[in-house]
């Protein structure tokens, strides 16, 4: 009988399912990983702001497209003139009174066709930075989730071990007390049985409160508006290749172009030298300026008579302080150094982070054999315990002890697939790679 509570102890602790709900819980909510990355990409806000974001850049250039078409005027106009009036001769008349009704329309254009042609340029490339850069928040975004979400199961399989080995010590200290009743074991041992037990309720308290911190972190990142408990419907933890072979160094500047960051900061480049054209080639450019009206003119209940003028000019813009001074063109200079070293700063990011994902694979990929090992190891131990006391020759309590050294040599197996597993994810992200 003992045997089979032993077996059967094993099977709810390998298993990473939720195990036994707590008290009062909220309402539990089964994810796995391909829902989170689902989830996350579609609801999560930074995203979704990003988004509009790039509507309203979409927005700017249909707005800066506008640069050459007239604006059109029509209606009436009213001109009221009692008193002085002076004539084109320099000849002043006293008590005119003028009463002037225009009845038309006009339609009246500035093309400038430097900032025109350039500024649409320009905002082309700023609305391709900023479709870059939310492709960047989205990786960023789905990682989180991805870490969070492995944070989740390992947090959920902790409390699952911790409650199964509190009805186990229950059930150990239940033992020893009769033991102790019937004048077999010392009360001291009683004791210690039933300190252990506390010692694992208080643990597994502070289990459900970690369980409920990773489930609202997710909660948020998926902007799920609801007081339910996320639970991993995996049951299991498993190491995923999605890069083989790890990353060539070699390959490193190719990384870094294929970065949706290093794209958005080269579009934000492009936008710059093109707003620096403004005060380069741009100044060669002419600015044409169209006015023609079209109406009848005459007084007030008078009859009218047709009036049409028409008004062109062509004017080449030339700012004296470019000529001295410079400022616009040194501002646009600086701004492209600044990014240009943005750029190269990013370069080393990109490097370092590929670096630290790799390093982590390998470190994880070493815990991963050694935790395999011990896993087997404390295997071997527990089934040898329960043998030795069914024959009695061991204390329950070392019984117990084997229990908890495979529990934990399981634990640490566990997190070190998940720490392969989220250096996966990073490394073929800061490979380039988009989720």
């Amino acid at each position: 009988m003992r045997t089979q509570k032993i077996i059967l102890l094993l099977l709810l602790i390998s298993s990473a399912g939720y195990g036994q709900p707590e008290k009062q819980q909220s309402k539990k909510i089964p994810v796995n990983l391909p829902t989170i990355l689902k989830l996350a990409g579609a609801n999560n806000l930074t995203i979704k702001q990003y988004q509009l974001q790039y509507q309203l850049s979409l927005a700017q250039i249909d707005k800066a497209k506008e640069w050459y078409l007239p604006t059109i005027s029509v209606g009436p106009t009213m001109h009221y003139l009692n008193g002085a009036a002076m004539q084109t001769t320099g000849v002043i008349l006293k008590d005119v009174t003028q009463r002037e009704l225009w009845l038309g329309g006009e339609i009246e254009g500035v093309i400038n066709f430097n900032s025109g042609i350039f500024n649409v340029m320009a905002k082309k490339q700023q609305s391709a930075a900023v479709k870059f850069e939310s492709q960047a928040q989205r990786n960023n975004v789905i990682l989180e989730a991805i870490s969070d979400y492995y944070d989740l199961m390992l947090a959920q399989f902790n409390y699952n071990q911790l409650y199964n080995l509190l009805t186990q010590a229950d059930t150990l200290s239940a033992q020893i007390k009769l033991q102790v009743e019937a004048g077999i074991r010392y009360q001291s041992e009683y004791l210690l049985a039933q300190t252990n037990a506390n010692h694992i309720h208080f643990e597994l308290t502070d289990a459900q409160v970690q369980m409920r911190k990773k489930s609202d972190a997710l909660l948020n990142i998926l902007n799920i508006d609801t007081n339910a408990l996320l639970v991993s419907a995996d049951t299991g933890i498993a190491p995923v290749e999605i890069i083989k072979g790890g990353a060539d160094t070699g390959l490193m500047s190719q990384y870094v172009q294929n970065r949706p960051e290093y794209k958005s900061m080269q579009a934000e480049l492009n936008s710059i030298q093109a707003e620096k054209k403004t005060t380069t080639v741009g100044l060669l450019l002419p600015k044409l300026q169209v006015g023609t009206p079209d109406a009848l003119l005459g007084a007030f209940g008078e009859p009218y008579y047709n009036t049409y003028t028409l008004d062109a000019g062509l004017l080449w813009n030339i700012p004296i302080g470019r000529i001295f001074y410079k400022g616009d063109l040194k501002t646009y200079n600086a701004e492209i150094n600044m990014e240009q070293n943005n750029m190269q700063q990013f370069g080393n990011e990109v490097h370092q982070q590929v670096e630290d994902a790799r390093t982590q694979m390998n470190l994880s990929m070493e815990q991963m054999n050694f935790s395999r090992q011990s896993l087997s190891e404390s295997s071997k131990a527990l089934t040898q315990s329960i043998q030795r006391e069914e024959l009695g020759t061991v204390l329950p309590f070392e019984v117990f002890q084997s229990e908890q050294f495979y529990v934990q040599a399981e634990e640490d197996y566990l997190k070190a697939v998940s720490d392969y597993n989220k250096a996966q994810y990073q490394l073929y992200v800061a490979m380039g790679n988009n989720l």
